[in-house]
């Protein structure tokens, strides 16, 4: 283990960094290059006034159309712990982020493995949403298969016919994967707006106005 840490340590160590007008383009020591988009950067800032780091969740402050469509730096460095350190300009001007090169790294969108991905299909009025019967999902997995595609592909899919118990529904999220307990305060399988506990924390739980968004990068 201690040989493989020493492997992948340069991965996460920036050697280098120059911004341009829309973004900020990192060489790390591994000799990989990535590109990050202001936009992308500012969306997914981790200081207070943003983002809850015990929950992992978005502040409701935060929202994504208040956010400049170019927002500009006015400083960009490297601090002495190696992280990326933005002082944002324009609009933004004041807002100060700070990430961790580990995680910049783990969410690259310039790596060669995401290129092989299907290409998101774009909605307009044209759009045809795809209905899947939940027995053919549950014991075909070539049906299966053709479900989560469309899930990538298109962001939708409908199941039909399928049994209004809370079995069933547990039986199809593992038909698809490991069921894992995140960050949200209650049962999985349960919404219950009367937790003011989980309403103090967790957008999804309270009753007021969900604001456009773009869901977290853990």
């Amino acid at each position: 283990m201690t040989t493989l840490l020493r492997q992948l340590k340069p991965a996460f160590c920036i050697k280098s960094m120059a911004t341009s007008d829309n973004g900020v383009e990192i060489t790390w020591k591994d000799g990989h290059q990535s590109f990050y988009h202001n936009l992308w950067l500012l969306d997914s800032c981790r200081c207070p006034k943003c983002f809850q780091r015990d929950t992992l969740s978005l502040n409701s402050g935060h929202d994504l159309l208040k956010i400049p469509l170019n927002p500009t730096t006015e400083k960009v460095t490297i601090d002495p712990e190696g992280n990326l350190d933005i002082v944002w300009g324009g609009q933004e001007t004041g807002h100060h982020s700070v990430f961790d090169p580990s995680w910049l790294r783990v969410h690259c969108y310039n790596d060669p493995a995401l290129k092989q991905k299907s290409k998101p299909q774009l909605w307009d009025a044209s759009v045809s949403i795809s209905y899947f019967d939940y027995h053919e999902v549950m014991n075909d997995d070539d049906v299966l298969l053709s479900y989560l595609n469309q899930l990538v592909e298109l962001g939708v899919a409908i199941i039909e016919n399928a049994p209004n118990d809370e079995q069933s529904f547990r039986a199809l999220v593992e038909r698809v994967g490991p069921l894992r307990q995140r960050y949200h305060p209650t049962n999985v399988f349960t919404m219950d707006r009367q937790n003011t506990v989980a309403q103090a924390i967790q957008h999804s739980y309270q009753l007021g106005r969900l604001r456009n968004h773009t869901d977290v990068t853990a």
